[in-house]
């Protein structure tokens, strides 16, 4: 069984790469380090809380940026490029750092790689995913837009050949959510570029109904219920978020046979493996657990149930209900409890204790009921949860079937916490 644990730039440069690893070996008893290639917009830890045993930075906040000097040669010709950080463009590799270290302690070092999301240089206007108003979303590729296979496969091939490991985690590989630097509903309801317009209305999408809809929906989130209810509404928003999961299955299907030619030519073993949210909101992103099981040889899925599901579910709500009125927020959250199988829990409730345990088990089997006997790896919150509930977490995900466990994450973690993953992870 899996048991791996995932780090960010910062948790090396301000630790040392020595005490990281010392601690995730030692502490947490695990050998297998995934290391963020790319970061993402957000706080650290999210959403709340300080890095407790960071010696350097209480909280830290990430841009998007890459962390890999000299990758620019990779997507020589292609209008744009990831924006390299400030230490990778001084020459800072933080992951052959990391693995000298780790390699000295027996563990070992993965690439985890953001796919379609990232800080760019360049024309990145011409391929980024587009809202229902036509404004741009820069951080972000359309999996529709000629240029973005092209990309999508340099930053893999040159991930794989730059850091040979024994798997490579990609990430991303959907359309956007409603967190990043803000909060945005309208990230979520992308792509409207001339190239996803055309194809929806060869689909027969009606991309000018899909767009009023939207509309409605930014004035009056509430609709949504109503939209359901209503059989062509309903038929159309079911066609677009068809339409979303062929684009990304299509993506990830190319991208799989380029690996596996990579592979066979490099007679490497190296293992393709899916970030994924859960069951629950996979569908809303463009992810088709049933399509996606057939290109990749295994995926994690993240049911962080403290959190929500995967990403800030509470601010999701505040965002569609305001913060103003208890009652409003209350019904929105009955409409997506409903909608996305959470269970029967007030927001109330949500926001005090979070989702059940229960979550982590039943999407674990979710995905694996669709996964076509591939592997799914559960990932196990650790940060911003009482330390005494990270077994039962584990325990969890277990009966749910899970063929690993991927913590999240070291930096955000307590010591404690990292002890007492130590103690499952030893006495399993």
């Amino acid at each position: 069984m899996e048991k791996t644990i995932q780090i960010h730039p910062h948790d090396v440069r301000d630790e040392g790469a020595e005490i990281v690893v010392a601690n995730i070996v030692d502490r947490a008893g695990i050998k297998t380090i995934i290391a963020e290639t790319g970061t993402l917009e957000e706080r650290h830890p999210y959403p709340r809380g300080e890095l407790e045993h960071n010696p350097v930075h209480k909280v830290v906040y990430t841009d998007a940026c890459f962390e890999v000097p000299g990758s620019a040669v990779w997507f020589e010709n292609l209008p744009f490029r990831p924006r390299l950080s400030p230490q990778a463009l001084a020459g800072d590799d933080y992951i052959k750092d990391l693995a000298e270290a780790a390699s000295a302690r027996g563990a070992e070092v993965m690439p985890w790689v953001k796919a379609l999301n990232a800080a760019f240089d360049g024309d990145v206007q011409e391929a980024c995913v587009r809202t229902f108003r036509g404004e741009p979303v820069p951080t972000w590729l359309c999996p529709n837009n000629p240029w973005t296979e092209e990309y999508v496969t340099r930053l893999i091939l040159g991930m794989l050949d730059r850091y040979p490991s024994r798997a490579i985690l990609v990430d991303r590989l959907r359309y956007p959510d409603w967190s990043g630097a803000t909060v945005s509903v309208e990230r979520m309801l992308t792509c409207f570029c001339p190239h996803c317009e055309q194809a929806m209305e060869e689909a027969g999408i009606d991309v000018d109904r899909l767009k009023r809809l939207f509309e409605e929906f930014s004035k009056e989130p509430l609709t949504f219920m109503d939209w359901l209810k209503d059989e062509p509404t309903s038929l159309l928003l079911q066609s677009w978020l068809r339409f979303r999961q062929r684009s990304i299955s299509s993506l990830a299907e190319k991208v799989w046979n380029t690996v596996r030619r990579w592979q066979a030519q490099k007679k490497a073993k190296t293992a393709f493996w899916l970030n994924l949210w859960p069951p629950s909101f996979a569908a809303l992103l463009g992810q088709d657990y049933a399509s996606l099981g057939r290109v990749c040889e295994g995926a994690k899925h993240f049911p962080y149930h403290r959190l929500g599901g995967g990403a800030d579910l509470a601010a999701f709500v505040l965002a569609l209900a305001g913060a103003d009125s208890a009652v409003r927020q209350e019904e929105v959250f009955r409409d997506l409890r409903g909608l996305l199988k959470l269970g029967d829990i007030s927001f109330a409730e949500y926001r005090q204790d979070g989702l059940p345990l229960s979550f982590v088990r039943d999407q674990t089997r979710w995905g694996k009921d669709l996964f076509h006997q591939n592997k799914i790896f559960a990932g196990i919150q650790i940060w911003d949860i009482p330390v005494e509930e990270i077994r039962a977490t584990v325990e969890a995900a277990l009966q749910g079937g899970a063929d690993g466990l991927f913590f999240y994450c070291y930096g955000w973690a307590t010591l404690a916490a990292l002890d007492a993953v130590g103690e499952i992870v030893r006495g399993s």
